[in-house]
């Protein structure tokens, strides 16, 4: 019976909902990429023009002077952290792990497609504190 509840089927239709990843690849402005292994997605100091879905692939993050790297798989949102900075510029250069397909949205959509969809911010939260646990539990800490 528990179907029946209101928040059961609440929960079976989140579940039905498109990922982050396919509704920027739905979008119609979005830029569809391909970066071989070594590639350079953006560097640091670049202007923050746009956020990127990671569809194949692996992408690392890096900044000279910092002992850590931030690495994305699949599925993953990044450069969204650098849209809050008050500097407007990437903190980081990414750069392709492996062949990388990727979607650029330029940040004025982004905007507009969390307006349209909030279940992103929650996706990202979700990531951005399991990333938190996850350098926690290793003793690495980024900040």
């Amino acid at each position: 019976m528990a179907a029946d509840h209101p928040r059961s089927s609440f929960l079976l239709s989140a579940r039905s909902l498109p990922t982050p990843v396919e509704l920027f690849a739905d979008h119609n402005d979005g830029d569809h990429l391909n970066v071989p292994t070594g590639g350079v997605i953006y560097r640091a100091g670049d202007p923050v023009a746009s956020v990127y879905a990671l569809q194949r692939g692996m992408v690392e993050l890096s900044a000279s002077g910092e002992t850590g790297k931030l690495r994305y798989g699949p599925g993953e949102i990044f450069s969204y952290e650098d849209l809050a900075s008050s500097r407007h510029v990437h903190s980081h250069d990414a750069c392709a792990l492996t062949p990388v397909a990727v979607v650029r949205l330029p940040r004025g959509r982004f905007v507009e497609l969390i307006l349209r969809h909030p279940t992103i911010v929650l996706a990202l939260l979700e990531r951005q504190h399991s990333r938190l646990r996850e350098q926690r539990l290793a003793a690495r800490h980024y900040y």
